[in-house]
C-alpha cells in the first residue's frame, strides 16, 4: 500500500525543528509545552510573518476591492501587511497605516472614492502552499538551531537545507506567477503601463 503524503502541518514544521537539534517528537502544540516547543512554535510563527510580508505571489492581491466607512476611512483587513495603488490608480501613492489606507501625496486616511488596491495578505500556515511551508520550515530551523544550540556545524547544515528550500521556494513561486523573461508579471505590466493578460 502506498504512503500517503501529504502538506506539512504546523505540528510537523515544529518536531522538524525539535529533530535539528536531536529533541524527540511532540504530539500536539495544545496546552502546556515544553520551553524548547515554545521557542520552536514561536520562531515557527516570527519566520512565517516576515517571509510573507516581503510578499509573494501566493499571498499579493492585485486590484483588491476596499470600501470607505462611515468615517470616510477605508480600513485595510487584519491580516495584511503591505498596501499600494493598483495600476489603475498609478499615479497614486497609498501605503498602509495604522490598520487604514493612506493616501501620502494628500497626507490623509480620509477618501471620497475607493480606489482599488494591491494588498498582501498574511495567511496561516495550514492555508500556505507546499513549497512555502518548507521553506519557512527550513529557515525556521536553522534559526532554532543557532538560538537554542549555537553550534556551529549544525548550524550549518541547517544552512544547507534552507539554501535549498529557498531555491525551491523561489521557482515554484515563479511558476505560480507564470513569470517569464518575454511577459513579466504583473508588477512589470504596472511599471511600463501595459495591461498585463493576467491578474492575480
Amino acid at each position: 500500500m502506498a504512503t500517503q503524503i501529504t502538506p506539512t502541518e504546523e505540528l510537523q514544521a515544529v518536531n522538524i525543528m525539535l529533530s535539528v537539534i536531536g529533541e524527540a517528537p511532540v504530539n500536539t502544540l495544545a496546552g502546556d509545552t515544553t520551553t524548547d516547543v515554545s521557542i520552536a512554535k514561536n520562531l515557527l510563527d516570527e519566520t512565517s510573518m516576515s517571509i510573507q510580508a516581503m510578499g509573494w505571489n501566493f499571498n499579493t492581491h492585485y486590484n483588491y476591492v476596499v470600501t470607505i466607512d462611515d468615517t470616510g476611512k477605508i480600513p485595510l483587513p487584519a491580516n495584511c501587511v503591505q498596501a499600494d495603488a493598483s495600476s489603475s490608480f498609478r499615479s497614486s501613492n497609498y501605503v498602509m497605516r495604522a490598520g487604514f489606507l493612506y493616501d501620502l501625496d494628500n497626507h490623509t486616511d480620509v477618501f471620497t472614492k475607493a480606489p482599488t488596491v494591491d494588498v498582501v495578505l498574511v495567511q496561516q500556515f495550514e492555508h500556505l502552499p507546499e513549497y512555502a511551508r518548507r521553506y519557512i520550515t527550513a529557515k525556521a530551523s536553522r534559526r532554532y538551531a543557532a538560538r537554542v544550540i549555537g553550534d556551529g556545524e549544525l548550524t550549518s547544515l541547517a544552512a544547507q537545507d534552507e539554501q535549498e528550500a529557498y531555491i525551491a521556494f523561489q521557482q515554484a513561486d515563479s511558476r505560480s506567477a507564470d513569470v517569464n523573461i518575454l511577459e513579466g508579471d504583473a508588477n512589470t505590466y504596472s511599471i511600463i503601463n501595459r495591461t498585463p493578460r493576467r491578474t492575480y
